[in-house]
């Protein structure tokens, strides 16, 4: 039964200020939409702006600097629509607005019906009795948020901004990210953001649904549940018939109930026996089933959803670790996993423009990296639903984080206690299906931030009981299904939620704190499930031309620091420009400006490879490797990510792919020896060849060993070893340290060591040949060559990039046989 009139489209939009038009005299039946520029819902003023040429591309140049005034209006949104005799004559009759940003007060006909302050949760606006038959006007009353927090205390509520004087963002229950953070600029959105319809009842209708399943500890058999929250709207109790249907399992369940007058919940499950198994890769499959469920009065469907979820079980594994503190472990279906991937921020720093084949595009590039892992962070939105639909036919989990991030939150107001109550309610229930949310989190950095960082003896701990509290209990009666951990990073037993050996962490002492810019110092890192943690590094060339205007492209100049990473600014001349002058040799203000972007680009993979090839050594003592952050928001200048805003693919993608393979080797310094540890995150044991030794930087392989290698199943495990005495004998700044992995088929992983900064190294001259074999394009050269770039500007579609190649050992990577040859366009070796 279809009770649903979509208001989408054509709208228009004001402007308005005391000085030049109040918004009351907008609102009405009649106004003069001469006045009004034309606008599309759902949308976002900044893009219906851009539309209209009122202001600049906001992703080009200092556009968005230029545009900072939009947030500081107050807009009306109108428009008229025709209400059908039933919608008028009805019971109950709603506007439903998907998503306001942000304070909004909408109007029907000039009266005002209803208002709402949560970018994240829909607006419903009862409006029997105000809607008319036939022609109707709705307008919307909105701010960016600014306004309705202005006398609001901001200084005590966040520690590291002095902007927050100004926009209180923890008071407002939309993105955090848009208020600048420092990989996005402060772009504060506006707007009808999401879908608006007419819905009418004269009955009952279908509100949420909640799936979930329950898998037997022996996984003999499962139940999935579904959970139907029902509004009767008639006043008094009405009979009515809740079903559930499966599908795939041929099993349906039904139930006569009572609805009350008003809201009520019903449950139901059905029972599957030897139920598919929902794994993350690659563990094995990702089976889902359908769930159908309906409501019915009088014979009659009122209400019906379709969704589909997975079965699988989730953990937290907390045990006591055999050298001190606990594991922090993933465990689906019983099975340890070891998580790797990257940290999901908004696509778009507009996120009305984030759209489902950007979301699937990116989890595909994801799971090209060979990633099984994203964490949706704090500060931006929940998970579209194509996002996550995505994660659930592929195999990727998602660490979900509840949105508050790097801030005092103000629970000790009863109105905003309530507002964060009902976001996380829907939040769950919306979500619940998806098999590959497999945990949720409080917040990003706030438990860390009230034991380290300052300021925080003023106004303590405002928010405590959301995180400790809230949303435990919500998650327990709404979920069980999933775990709850209270923060990231977090630690049990009133450690320091930065404790390396229990909980969760973020070893930000690279790039932030203790050693800014010594990539190697993840080498010793011993984080039990290292979550957030990264190295920066320039965009790809094609990026930073197509956002940068033609005047601008150098380094320092207006637009590029416009972009630039906040980090980068931590340090003077800037931690990225020291990155390549105390690593590669070179003064940056010297170089070529595609020189400084290729080895700025190079230095980002290296130290992005250095922190997962450190913890897949250490599987499961560690346990996780999700680096900061997996793709971004906006054109960056640096950036910490391997797919950039235009999802181009950045030098460090193939690194990380590389890095991420299922079966792969990692050379280690540990003391007296360098440990060659294999790592095989399959299901099954794995036996071939490890080959392993010195390379001379100019030629020759002065340690050359070959033997027969097994890797159990879902493990790592030492293989050989390399004495560090015969590596000093040869002379650490004229050799690496090798290791390769082969099997009937070939080489499948490839792997070296430095202990010299590489400005400190004995380079030779790179003297590569290029043949094909088949449908492989295979190189080779006499001597060492670090970083073999086919491919600077993300433009080149290739299989593999920035490898190296060891002295007189091929290197094949796929290359389709009618393609010309592949041109080497870069190297990283120097002076050479």
């Amino acid at each position: 039964m279809n009770n649903s009139v979509p208001l989408n489209g054509a709208w228009k939009i004001k402007w308005c200020d005391d000085n030049h038009g109040r918004p009351e005299q907008y609102v009405g039946v009649e106004a003069d939409e001469t006045l009004f520029y034309d606008a599309t819902v759902p949308g976002e003023v900044h893009v219906d702006l851009m539309r209209a040429g009122v202001i600049g591309d906001v992703d080009l140049g200092v556009n968005a600097q230029n545009a900072r005034w939009i947030e500081e209006e107050v807009w009306v949104y109108r428009r008229q629509f025709h209400a059908p005799p039933q919608a008028a004559t009805a019971k109950a009759s709603w506007l439903v607005f998907d998503g306001l940003d942000l304070d909004a007060i909408v109007y029907l006909n000039g009266e005002e019906v209803g208002r709402h302050n949560n970018a994240y949760t829909p607006c419903r606006i009862n409006v029997a009795g105000k809607l008319r038959q036939g022609a109707n006007t709705v307008a919307v009353w909105l701010e960016s948020g600014l306004f309705g927090v202005s006398d609001k205390p901001g200084e005590a509520y966040e520690w590291w901004s002095i902007n927050h004087k100004l926009h209180k963002r923890a008071w407002l229950r939309k993105p955090q990210y848009q208020f600048e953070w420092d990989w996005n600029p402060r772009l504060i959105n506006v707007g009808i953001w999401r879908p608006v319809r007419l819905e009418w009842a004269d009955a009952a209708r279908l509100d949420a649904v909640t799936v979930y399943p329950e898998l037997a500890d022996d996984h003999s058999r499962a139940k999935i549940h579904c959970r139907m929250f029902a509004e009767n709207v008639t006043g008094s109790d009405l009979p009515a018939t809740v079903r559930m249907t499966c599908p795939e399992t041929g099993a349906s369940v039904e139930q006569d109930v009572t609805l009350p007058a008003g809201d009520s919940r019903h449950d139901l499950a059905v029972e599957v026996e030897n139920p598919k198994l929902w794994w993350p890769r690659p563990h094995g499959d990702q089976p889902l089933y359908t769930v159908e469920a309906e409501l019915v009065v009088d014979n009659e469907a009122v209400g019906s959803v379709k969704r589909r979820t997975g079965i699988r079980s989730v953990k937290i594994n907390q045990e006591p670790h055999p050298e001190e503190g606990r594991y922090f472990i993933i465990e689906v279906n019983g099975r340890p996993i070891f998580m790797k991937g990257g940290n999901w921020v908004p696509p778009d720093m507009i996120y009305h423009r984030i759209d489902a084949p950007r979301c699937r595009k990116l989890v595909e590039l994801a799971v090209e990296a060979n990633c099984n892992a994203l964490r949706v962070w704090g500060g931006g939105l929940f998970a579209d639903h194509a996002m996550l639909d995505a994660c659930d036919e592929l195999g990727v989990m998602v660490w979900h984080d509840f949105l508050y991030a790097c801030a005092k939150y103000p629970l000790n107001d009863v109105d905003f206690m309530h507002n964060i109550e009902a976001e996380a309610t829907f939040a769950i229930r919306d979500l619940s299906p998806h098999p590959s949310l497999v945990l949720w989190c409080g917040n990003n950095e706030i438990d860390e931030a009230f034991y380290n960082w300052r300021g925080q003896k003023k106004n303590p701990y405002p928010h405590y009981a959301i995180f400790h509290h809230i949303l435990p209990v919500l998650m327990k009666d709404e979920d069980p299904s999933r775990p709850y951990w209270p923060g990231s990073p977090y630690s049990p037993d009133h450690e320091n939620p930065q404790s390396k050996i229990c909980g969760d962490q973020h070893p930000w002492e690279v790039s932030i704190w203790s050693d800014a810019e010594n990539i190697w110092a993840y080498r010793k890192d011993v984080s039990r499930c290292a979550n957030e943690g990264g190295v920066l590094g320039a965009s790809a060339p094609a990026t930073i031309r197509q956002f940068l205007p033609e005047d601008e492209r150098r380094l320092h100049s207006r637009s590029w620091v416009f972009h630039d990473n906040a980090v980068n600014f931590r340090t003077s001349p800037g931690l990225c420009y020291e990155m390549v002058e105390n690593w590669v040799g070179m003064k940056p203000e010297e170089m070529d400006f595609d020189d400084y972007l290729f080895y700025s680009s190079l230095m980002h993979a290296e130290g992005l490879k250095e922190y997962i090839d450190n913890y897949r050594r250490r599987m499961f003592s560690s346990s996780s490797a999700i680096f900061w952050m997996y793709n971004d928001s906006w054109p960056v200048s640096h950036g910490w990510t391997i797919v950039d805003y235009y999802l181009r693919r950045k030098l460090s993608y193939h690194p990380v792919r590389r890095a991420f393979q299922p079966i792969t080797v990692v050379p280690a310094v540990e003391r007296e020896h360098v440990l060659i540890v294999g790592v095989n995150e399959t299901t099954a044991d794995w036996q071939g060849t490890v080959r392993y030794g010195l390379a001379n930087l100019s030629g020759g392989l002065p340690m050359d060993e070959s033997q027969a290698a097994e890797i159990p199943a879902n493990s790592a495990a030492q293989i050989a070893r390399i004495p560090m005495a015969q590596w000093c004998e040869i002379g650490t700044k004229k050799s690496v340290a090798f290791a390769l992995l082969s099997d009937g088929d070939g080489v499948i992983a490839q792997n070296r060591i430095f202990v010299e900064k590489f400005m400190d190294l004995d380079w030779a001259e790179a003297e590569i040949s290029v043949t094909r074999d088949g449908d492989h394009a295979v190189f080779s050269s006499p001597t060492f060559v670090w970083g073999v770039c086919l491919d600077l500007g993300g433009e080149t579609d290739v299989s593999d990039n920035a490898f190296d190649l060891l002295p007189g050992i091929e290197y094949r990577i796929l290359w389709a046989g009618d393609r010309e040859l592949p041109e080497v366009v870069r190297v990283g070796n120097l002076g050479a």
